[in-house]
């Protein structure tokens, strides 16, 4: 028995190793630091350049709204408390974004996704909305589904890239509103992505679940003989 056990353990655990953490930190933008200093619509507006959402730079050359749930606007974070609007207060022309670094393999393939958001309680806040994706000197532009929802609507979206440093910048910017006064930002995730034909990790554990159990009974079959 103690066998089927160990065999147990050591399957559980690469199911654990299947299940790959985040190669970002912070990607709901949470309010980690205390950092945040809302106005009375819970919202602060940051400058391009700025650093106070944590592990996080604002970007683009204009400011990024930074905003928090219970806000009047109607809109509450798709993960945690807390959410970004591309267009900041400003609401036309340019809009803001936010970047972050982190380590890669040259050559490997990963994947990006994140929530692109839009209505909520004023017409202005209606789409379609667009995003642009940056990394490993690849990009892909992002259009939300048309409406004026209300509560607002988050879409899930996905970018692939391949890594070609150490060392990949991140880079999420607004790109255009027909409701003119709102992008949604939220839920930014990036993992290793699959490599040539290699199995899912579901699959190899799996695989190697029913392996270790059929070795397990005839090593317990074996011992009660």
């Amino acid at each position: 028995m103690r066998t089927i056990v160990t065999l147990f353990t050591f399957s559980f655990a690469l199911a654990a190793v299947g299940a790959n953490a985040s190669l970002i930190t912070n990607g709901s933008f949470e309010n980690t630091n205390n950092s945040f200093v809302g106005d009375a619509n819970h919202v602060d507006e940051l400058p391009s350049g700025s650093s106070a959402i944590p592990d996080w730079t604002t970007t683009n050359g204009v400011a990024t709204a930074w905003i928090e749930n219970g806000n009047p606007y109607g809109i509450s974070a798709s993960d945690g408390q807390f959410f970004l609007d591309l267009t900041g207060y400003s609401n036309f022309g340019t809009y803001g974004g936010v970047s972050q670094s982190f380590s890669t393999t040259p050559g490997n393939n990963y994947v990006v996704t994140f929530d692109l958001g839009y209505g909520g309680a004023s017409f202005a806040f209606r789409g379609p909305v667009s995003a642009r994706v940056a990394a490993g000197g690849s990009s892909t532009d992002f259009t939300s589904a048309t409406g004026s929802p209300n509560p607002a609507v988050w879409d899930h979206e996905t970018f692939h890239f391949t890594a070609t440093s150490s060392t990949t910048r991140l880079s999420l910017i607004g790109l255009s509103t027909i409701g003119s006064e709102y992008i949604g930002l939220d839920n930014v995730d990036v993992e290793p992505g699959a490599a040539g034909t290699v199995p899912e990790p579901g699959s190899c554990v799996l695989f190697v679940l029913g392996s270790s159990l059929l070795a397990g009974r005839a090593l317990f079959r074996k011992q009660k003989r």
